[in-house]
């Protein structure tokens, strides 16, 4: 049987590790899985929240799949095959990467060993949809168009008429695509797994003809920043922190920060920020802490003295 290939992808902050989380948990537990991840810098947070599962992990850093590292994603594949012989895999993309090449570098991986793309998932925030779909449309409406399952999050947060305009204009971008739009801890993982196994091979729309180091849209250009440090926070430090970053003037447009750092009671926090939300949780401790950062036109030197105070 041929090793089935799981891509979940989704915009920045959406909740693609959190979905990832929750059907290992429930329902693919038992199956040799190994997640495939990328980040976009080269700082990786999320690698480690998995790990937390006991799920092997292999880490690409410094590009995303679909731009720079095609061809080390490839050989990646290859190597996770040959070395794990798994069941499944599971991609993670980048936050700010087209769906579309990670699928056309899956197509050719098809050719040349036994797998198969399975599921291709985006995890959509619906509260942030129009916000998204409007000012960065290249990438965000390039993940609806190719996904053959399209899972909103954060729907129990927004009134059913919202809800509807949503689903109507991702419809209408991609009407193949099954969209889910039931809060997904009221749903079993073998339902949302059955219903995304579903659909045709893969159907890349629009993919892209140049692939480039750097995430550019128009004049918009993505940029990445992050620092491992030691250094012990406080939990109304660090949110003390995380709220200054909506100072575009000083820091640049922030799009998401993310990380996991001590506190200085020997304890450990992931914080997650996107613009208007902070979200601060325990976890397991790390070999040191470690704070990404992605956004435009970033003020690397003030961020720096921000989160490390030198």
């Amino acid at each position: 049987m041929s090793v089935k290939i799981d891509i979940v992808s989704g915009f920045l902050g959406a909740g693609k590790t959190t979905l990832i989380k929750k059907l290992l948990k429930e329902k693919l537990g038992s199956e040799k899985v190994v997640i495939i991840e990328n980040e976009f810098g080269e700082i990786g947070i999320d690698s480690g929240i998995l790990r937390d599962s006991g799920i092997k992990v292999k880490e690409i850093n410094s590009g995303c799949i679909c731009c720079s590292l095609v061809g080390d994603f490839s050989t990646a594949l290859k190597e996770v095959l040959s070395k794990y012989t798994p069941d499944r895999i599971i991609i993670e993309p980048s936050g700010v990467g087209k769906l579309s090449g990670v699928l056309e570098a899956c197509e050719k991986i098809e050719k040349q060993a036994d797998a198969k793309v399975n599921m291709c998932i985006a995890v959509v925030d619906a509260v942030k949809y129009i916000i998204y779909v409007n000012n960065f449309g290249e990438f965000f409406q390039d993940q609806i168009k190719n996904a053959k399952t399209v899972i909103l999050s954060r729907t129990q947060m927004m009134e059913q008429n919202k809800i509807s305009k949503v689903v109507n204009d991702i419809q209408n971008r991609n009407p193949k695509a099954n969209v889910v739009t039931t809060n997904w801890e009221a749903l079993k993982s073998k339902n949302i797994i059955s219903l995304s196994e579903q659909g045709g091979g893969i159907n890349i729309v629009n993919p892209p003809e140049n692939r480039l180091h750097r995430h550019t849209k128009t004049d918009k250009i993505f940029q990445s920043w992050g620092v491992e440090t030691p250094k012990q926070y406080t939990d109304e430090g660090i949110r003390g922190i995380l709220q200054l970053l909506s100072d575009k003037a000083l820091y640049g447009n922030i799009m998401r920060s993310k990380g996991i750092i001590p506190l200085q009671k020997d304890s450990w926090i992931q914080f997650d920020f996107v613009p208007g939300e902070i979200s601060i949780k325990p976890c397991l401790p790390d070999y040191t802490g470690r704070i990404c950062v992605i956004g435009e036109k970033l003020n690397t030197g003030e961020l720096k003295k921000l989160f490390t105070g030198v």
